[in-house]
């Protein structure tokens, strides 16, 4: 495993590389030892799109809540078809039922961070479509960055870290990528049918996560810790 330091390093020689370039350079450093993952509702089938080119060994990890839309599940199924992807679904140990109407930090733990964190423990870089411009929490990711998870190594990779949402939408277009279909009916961003609804003109792409409340972040990219 490469060092914070030469981590840092690693990004700045990658700053302005494309998304298939630092992919390539992910998929190369950590062979067998990086996973990709997508919720198949924004700008993560851009990366599954550039993994279908690059490798289609490297495990794309869905994390099942099991309460998906119908939409998500079906554009899931058919999206991995036609790419080949080696698809692993990972759902929760337990169901915690609609814990999410009181609770909704302890059911994004159980539902998604729980089974992401053991599923981590067996690869060295974790690849996320995470992007700069989606909200201030995430407006200081870097293309690269260390980080530990139950006091374990591992290096997140985010190929789009420097893209916009326009950036994204031409990439789907310029190369006919199929997209979630739920996109053309106001969802800007796609979580469980719950906790999620279409946003409206202006208002920014993940005000329809957890709308009313506080919340902004289901803690997948919250748990770990940054060094």
């Amino acid at each position: 495993m490469p060092s914070p330091a030469e981590v840092r390093a690693h990004a700045r020689a990658l700053h302005g590389a494309s998304p298939e370039a630092i992919l390539t350079w992910a998929v190369a450093t950590f062979p067998r030892k990086a996973a990709l993952t997508v919720s198949f509702g924004g700008g993560g089938v851009v990366l599954a799109h550039l993994i279908g080119r690059i490798d289609r060994t490297v495990p794309v990890m869905f994390l099942d809540t099991g309460f998906h839309f119908p939409e998500t599940y079906a554009f899931k199924d058919r999206f991995v078809r036609q790419y080949g992807l080696n698809l692993v679904e990972l759902p929760p140990l337990t169901d915690p039922g609609p814990l999410y109407r009181t609770d909704p930090d302890r059911c994004c733990w159980i539902r998604k961070v729980e089974p992401l964190e053991r599923a981590l423990a067996g690869f060295d870089a974790w690849i996320s479509a995470v992007r700069q411009d989606q909200t201030d929490h995430r407006a200081a990711t870097e293309l690269l960055e260390y980080h530990e998870v139950a006091g374990r190594p591992i290096v997140k990779v985010f190929p789009l870290a420097h893209w916009s949402r326009a950036d994204v939408w031409d990439y789907i277009r310029e190369n006919d990528v199929p997209y979630h279909p739920l996109l053309d009916q106001g969802y800007t961003s796609i979580g469980c049918w719950p906790c999620t609804r279409p946003t409206t003109a202006g208002e920014p792409e993940r005000a329809g996560r957890w709308a009313g409340t506080s919340k902004t972040e289901c803690g997948l990219h919250t748990f770990s810790v940054k060094r």
